[in-house]
Formats: C-alpha cells, structure tokens, sequence
C-alpha cells in the first residue's frame, strides 16, 4: 500500500512522521531516495538475490554483472587516464596542479576499493537486505510504546540525514564542476573567435585522452560531459554508501536504546515477603520473586540476551562486510587531508573555490562518519550497568547465573572496526586530523 505523500516541503524536511499504512521499510521516502541513488551504482540490494522467481534471477543476475562490469571499466580507464597523463606532464606541472591530480586519483582509488568489496560482494547484498528486511525498527516499532517513540525518532533522524547529504552530494560535485566551467568564461575562452595565445581550457578532471581537450572547443564540450557523469558516479559511490551505512548505524543505536530500556524497566516483584528472623522481634522486608514470577523472569532473560545477540551479530557482520572499505576510506583521508588543505593554502579565489567545498565536505564526512559509529560505542557501554542494575537479588539461582552470563558479555562496548585493525569512531578520527594538519605545516613548510 502506497502512503500519501508529505503536504508541503517543510513537512518532508523538518516535521516528517513515519506514514500510516506502510507494508515494508521500502515504502519510506528516505529508502526511495537511497534506493534510487544506489541503484545507479548497482548496490541496491533488493533488485538482487531476489528467491521468489528463479528465472528472473538468472536474468537479473547477468544485468548486474553487465553493469558491475561497466563501472570497474569506467574506474580503470579513469584510474590509467589520470595516472597517464600525471607521467606525461609533471614535469611541467606546479606541485599545487599536481595535488589536483593527486586528489583525484585517491579518490579513484577509494572508488575501485568500493567496488571491489561492495558491489561484487554477495555478502553485502545478503547483509544489506538483512537489515530492510528484518533488522529496521520498522518490524520492532509494535513490539512497545518505547519501541515506537524510538522508531519514530530514528525515521526522523534517518530521512534528515538524507536529504541533507544528498543535497551536500550534488552541491559539492556541482561546484567542483561549475568553478572551472566559470573560470573559462572569464577567461574568454568561449568567445567565437577561439581560445587566445597560448590558453588552454581549464577541466575539472585531466585525463590522457587521444584527441585534443585542451584547445579544441569540441573536444572540450565531449570531455566535460564526460567529467559531469564521472564526478556523479564518484560522488554517489563516495556519499551514498557513506550514507546507507550510516542508516544502518542509526538503527543499532535505537535497538540499543530499546534494549537499554526494556533493561532498566525490568519488571520487580509483585509483592514484598516479611520475614522475622529467629531470637528477633524485628520483621525484615524483602522482595523476591514467586515461583510463577521466576519462570516468567527467565524468558524475559531469554529474550534480552537473545535481542542482544541479534544486534551485535548484525554490527559483527558490518564490521566484516564494510571494515576493508572503511579501512581504504581511514587511509584516503589521512592522505589527501594534507594534500587538500594545501591547495586551499594558495587562498586565490579560483583555489578556495574550487578546493575549500571539497576539503569541507570530505572533512565533515570524516567527522560525521566517526561520531555517527561513536554512537554505537558510548550506548553499547551504558550495557554493562543496565544489566548490573537487574533485581538480581530477588532471584533464584538459576537466573542469577544467567544474569552473570548476560553481564560478562556485555563487559565490552561495541564497534565497528576497519578491518579488524581500528575501531571507527571518535579516537581513530582525532588521529587522522591531527596527522593531516602535521603533514600539511610539513609541506607548508617545504
């Protein structure tokens, strides 16, 4: 069933609440959008793995490896393109040209881990329908009230978080393409009498090509309508990936806080029992559970530790599956950090025009990445004293050992790791800022 959509755009920007009447998570507005956008890069995983039609599987199959086959093609001809023509004019080249290159061919290279680990990965389509199919708090929301306030605040929070880097996304690539675009016309070299002396036409993206991009008008308008449609695929794969994980994390951190909850709400003891020691007048007060209340007691454990098992076996599986891409993408950034803020240094127009965006933007995804996997860390450490704070005392024996269980597994908090190496969050983030900025004076300073 279809939902009515939102009744004016600042109720699909600031006031959005999960319609009524949805079937599945694929009917929210945000997993359109992220539909749509990585169904361009061929990651959309509910096109793919689909076992109700085995012949349509097949066929399924072999369009996704066509088009699987069409981006590594585009990333390798673009990775040789630029490694050519970085070997072919260094050496008439200024270092800050070169670091335009430079950028460039990281990003690629960022770009072929991507798809190599992702978009060939069958794990990744399993774990990915894995969460819009069972794990989204859309099959938890009836479970309480509690679940359904949580549900609520992350569909918000998720459906913000698109479309505001869906719309860093296309300003971002907007600029990096516009400002050379821009700088051309000012230069006159558009005008109908043709390029002027020695003038070449300024691209957002070099390649070696085997006609000329650099003075021929026609060339140009075929070369920059190329880069146009390279910059998309790039940007996509470097945001919108970005972005879908961060969905999956934002829906950990309520799981975790369901948890948390249902933790610290623990039901006590209906009654309080009396009890007068011997060779005492005093009565002392204590609460334990009846027999009947043990019973129930020990499912509701069950049932803690098991909802406890699905999510860190669901984060585990996030480390395998995205740590070798979080690992390229910690390395890119402690790369070309350094690299960006130097290009920014020349403080022309035409640099911070074209170079402060980017640099702002690839920081602030550095950032925001960290602290959204940050969340997972600090709610998962809150486990440790929810489940020491159980009316343990009031129970039997059995459940007391099961408690002791549920407490030892809970004695670490919960990450993310790149590549089983380093854990994404706030403290591998503060390392890499701090060695870019280290880095950068270093080359300032050459």
């Amino acid at each position: 069933m279809s939902y009515t959509s939102p009744r004016s755009f600042r109720d699909f920007l600031f006031d959005y609440e999960p319609p009524e009447g949805v079937t599945s998570p694929a009917d929210y507005a945000y997993i359109t959008m992220m539909r749509h956008m990585l169904s361009v890069i061929s990651s959309w995983p509910l096109k793919i793995l689909d076992p109700q039609d085995t012949v349509a599987i097949q066929r399924r199959r072999i369009w996704v490896y066509i088009q699987r086959s069409f981006h590594m093609s585009v990333c390798l001809l673009t990775m040789v393109g630029g490694i050519m023509y970085v070997l072919l004019h260094k050496k008439a080249m200024t270092f800050f040209e070169l670091g335009h290159l430079y950028i460039s061919l990281l990003m690629t290279f960022v770009i072929f881990s991507r798809i190599t680990t992702l978009c060939f990965s069958d794990e990744y389509f399993v774990l990915a329908r894995n969460f819009l199919e069972k794990l989204h708090l859309f099959f938890y929301k009836d479970r309480s009230d509690y679940s359904m306030e949580t549900h609520k605040q992350v569909h918000r929070i998720s459906h913000l978080f698109t479309v505001y880097l869906i719309g860093q996304m296309l300003g971002g690539l907007s600029l990096f393409n516009i400002t050379p675009m821009y700088n051309n016309y000012s230069a006159g070299n558009y005008a109908k009498d043709g390029l002027k002396g020695n003038a070449t036409y300024e691209h957002a993206l070099y390649f070696s090509y085997s006609f000329d991009a650099s003075t021929d008008l026609k060339w140009y308008i075929l070369a920059n309508i190329f880069h146009w449609i390279i910059s998309y695929l790039c940007s996509t794969w470097f945001c919108m990936h970005d972005c879908f994980l961060s969905l999956m994390v934002f829906h950990i951190w309520g799981h975790f806080k369901i948890l948390l909850y249902n933790l610290e709400h623990f039901p006590r003891p209906a009654n309080k029992t009396t009890f007068i020691p011997e060779n005492s007048n005093a009565n002392l007060t204590y609460e334990i559970y009846t027999p009947s209340e043990q019973k129930n007691v020990a499912i509701q454990l069950g049932e803690l530790i098991e909802y406890h098992r699905e999510i860190v076996g669901f984060t585990d599986k996030m480390s395998e599956v995205f740590g070798p891409m979080l690992f390229a993408y910690y390395g890119f950034h402690q790369t070309s950090g350094c690299l960006l803020l130097l290009e920014c240094s020349q403080m022309t127009a035409a640099a911070l025009t074209r170079y402060l965006p980017l640099t702002i933007i690839l920081f602030q995804q550095l950032i925001q990445l960290s602290i959204i996997f940050e969340l997972i860390g600090s709610i998962s450490d809150r486990l440790k004293f929810a489940v020491y704070g159980l009316p343990w005392e009031c129970m039997d024996k059995k459940n007391r050992r099961t408690v002791a269980f549920f407490l030892m597994n809970v004695q670490e908090p919960v990450h993310v790791k790149a590549l089983g190496l380093a854990d994404v969050g706030v403290t591998s983030m503060t390392a890499i800022l701090k060695t870019s900025l280290s880095y950068f004076t270093f080359l300032k300073s050459m």
